[in-house]
């Protein structure tokens, strides 16, 4: 069993130094905790999902637990088409999904109007949340909002599969319903920003699964865009972006419109993303979440961490250890402490593979 060295940065220490190219202890870890938090505070999803307070305090107790480099909580990939009428259903232990979404017929588009982040659905229970979460812990690591993307909360609004039909057969409407998505979130985006937190974006119905690249171009990456301008504005730099599934047909659209950190399902070969763009944006990922985190152990986990590191650890804009996806619920604790140990282990500087079997 290998030592586990200690830390010499705190995570907010260490991501600034990462951001400024200076050096830094090891390779940064940010596993996608969302709503698996709630388990170690032992309150449900749906009670969690309707409390800033335990939002808050489940957040901060992960971070505890943890040590993750990065901390945070957001609105996800439903909460903008929520605050704009479309209804969710929150089993209660299970995750929210859409049961009824605000837009089946083209003719009620007119009673839409964009989103007040401080009124409207549960937007303004995120803010609170984040307020709590960065007056707690934003001393020591650095906070953000992640808000699904416009492509994403169209969908939700729309429904699904007739959004698709719709890129075909209505484009005029889908890309008034995109404008207005847009508008909505930049609000959401400014209200997280003048806290002094940064967002960053997850668009998993973009996916490379749904749409071809030319329905990406024309559809999300114009609208991811603006939320990148917006981010870059209002913070400096670019924001991380999430697609699920296969997105290495869009990797240079993704770097294209601005996103700084390119967060990878695990079905990607990250030796291939650092070939082909890791000279553009630093990657992020992506190990399994349900195969090897949920189901694996700590031998699991830790070999999984070392390929991905031996994979990506040189990629030119850098590399930061994380989840291919978001964490399932019931993910054992002790294998996403695993994780972030195995960033201490392997990820630790000078980063040597060929001594890590010896």
């Amino acid at each position: 069993m290998n030592a586990i060295p200690k830390d010499e940065m705190t995570p907010k220490e260490r991501m600034a130094a990462f951001a400024a190219g200076k050096a830094y202890d090891r390779i940064p870890c940010m596993p996608l905790v969302g709503e698996h938090a709630c388990r170690l505070i032992g309150a449900t999803v749906s009670s969690y999902s309707h409390s800033a307070r335990l939002m808050a305090e489940a957040q901060i107790k992960a971070f505890q637990t943890y040590r993750t480099d990065s901390a945070g909580i957001g609105p996800g990939l439903f909460g903008i088409a929520e605050a704009m009428g479309t209804k969710l259903t929150f089993p209660q232990d299970g995750m929210p999904y859409v049961s009824e979404p605000v837009l089946t017929d083209w003719n009620d588009f007119e009673r839409l109007a964009p989103v007040d982040p401080h009124k409207d659905g549960r937007l303004p229970l995120y803010l609170e949340a984040l307020q709590i979460i960065k007056d707690a812990i934003g001393d020591e690591v650095g906070v953000g909002s992640s808000v699904g993307g416009p492509f994403t909360a169209a969908a939700s609004i729309r429904g699904t599969e007739r959004f698709l039909k719709d890129l075909r057969k209505n484009t005029e409407m889908a890309h008034r319903l995109l404008k207005l998505v847009t508008e909505s979130a930049l609000r959401y985006i400014d209200a997280v920003c003048e806290l002094g937190l940064k967002p960053s974006i997850s668009e998993p119905t973009a996916s490379g699964t749904l749409i071809s690249t030319k329905q990406f171009r024309e559809f999300a990456q114009p609208y991811l865009k603006i939320y990148a301008d917006r981010i870059k504005e209002r913070c400096g730099s670019g924001p991380m972006l999430h697609i699920c599934g296969n997105s290495s047909r869009i990797w240079p659209q993704m770097v294209e419109l601005g996103a700084t950190i390119l967060s990878l399902d695990n079905v990607i070969d990250l030796e291939e993303a650092k070939n082909m763009v890791g000279d553009k944006a630093c990657l992020a990922g992506n190990v399994k979440p349900i195969d090897t985190l949920m189901k694996g152990n700590r031998e699991q986990v830790y070999a999984e961490s070392k390929e991905c590191l031996r994979k990506t650890y040189d990629s030119p804009k850098g590399y930061i250890l994380s989840s291919g996806c978001g964490i399932a619920l019931d993910t054992p604790p002790e294998n996403i402490i695993a994780l972030m140990d195995a960033a201490r282990i392997y990820g630790k500087y000078p980063i040597e593979p060929d001594r890590w079997d010896n």
